[in-house]
This record gives structure tokens, sequence and C-alpha cells, in this order.
């Protein structure tokens, strides 16, 4: 018992911290675009580079806070059925169909993390003018993938707990600094 709630509270942990870490990524993808909207309409010089880095930007920052969104229960739910059950009837429907985001997220890590190991054997960039690297953006994929599969069987084991006891035995504990304490994800 000890040992699944050491798992549960440090993938809680290390999703909690590392989206804290990636909200951050918003401040130089506006820099960014300040200085694009700055070049362009202020000096009539468009750059070359602003575009594509804040869609490089933009895309780590919404692929890497997927596990945490799942951890906080922001994900969209079909509440037709799911919002009418108890939660010991949730806790069954979505151990039922935890399956299917076990088998996209591998399918997903599998084949990411091969694209992202040719990508940087290769030393990839981008077809445009300037030819930034791309590997380090191809790189978030496996890793939110990864962090992701974390957290969806931390919420296979709580939600196995409660169809099992009845009620919520391993509630998130994990606080955001600035955020105050995490919501229930279960209930």
């Amino acid at each position: 018992m000890k040992i699944i709630e050491n798992y549960l509270r440090l993938t809680d942990w290390i999703n909690a911290k590392f989206a804290w870490i990636v909200a951050f990524l918003i401040v130089p993808m506006l820099f960014v675009m300040i200085w694009e909207i700055m070049m362009r309409y202020v000096f009539n010089s468009p750059s070359q580079w602003a575009y594509e880095i804040s869609l490089f930007i933009f895309g780590a920052y919404i692929v890497l806070g997927g596990a945490y969104t799942h951890l906080s229960g922001g994900h969209v739910n079909v509440d037709i059925i799911w919002g009418q059950l108890s939660p010991r009837g949730r806790a069954i429907l979505d151990v039922l169909t935890s399956g299917f985001a076990f088998l996209f997220l591998g399918v997903l890590f599998w084949t990411s993390l091969q694209i992202t190991i040719n990508s940087w054997q290769i030393g990839e960039t981008t077809m445009s003018h300037w030819k930034p690297i791309y590997y380090p953006l191809r790189t978030t994929v496996p890793v939110a993938c990864f962090l992701f599969l974390m957290q969806v069987l931390a919420k296979l084991i709580r939600d196995i707990a409660i169809v099992i006891k009845g009620e919520e035995v391993f509630p998130v504990k994990v606080p955001i600094p600035g955020m105050g304490p995490m919501p229930s994800s279960n209930l």
C-alpha cells in the first residue's frame, strides 16, 4: 500500500511541478509575439523567425500540459452517462475506458519516440528559409506522453480503489504554488 501511495504522490508531484515550469513558456512566447508585432507594424520589417518560434513554444506548451490537465480533472467528459452515476459508478466506467487512453498514449509514445530519435540522429531542421532545429520540439511529444501515461495509471489506481472501497482512498494532495490545494479528479 505504501508503494502505491508513493507512486501516486510522486506522479502527482512531478506533473504538478512540470506544469508549473511549463506554464512559464507563455513568457517567451509573449515576447516573441510583441517583437513580431513591433517589427511588422512599427518598422515594416517582419522577421522570418518569430512566427515559427511562437508555434514551437505554443506547441510545447499545449502538449506538455496534458498530464497536469488530467491530474486536475480538466479534460472534457461526456456527462450524458458519467455525470448521472455515483462516484463508484463513475470509477467503474473510468476503469473500463482507461484502456483506450493507455492504447492511444502507448502508440503515440512509441511512434513519437522513434520519430524523435530519428530527428536527433539526422539533426532535423524545418523547411523554412532560416532552418531552425526541430528535434527539441519533437522531444516534447514522447516526454508528454510518458508523463500523461504516468498520470493515467495514477487515476486508474485511484479509480480501482474507489470501486473496491466505495470511496476515495487516495485523494490528490499536490498543491500548485499560487493555486492552493488540488481539486479531486475522481468526484
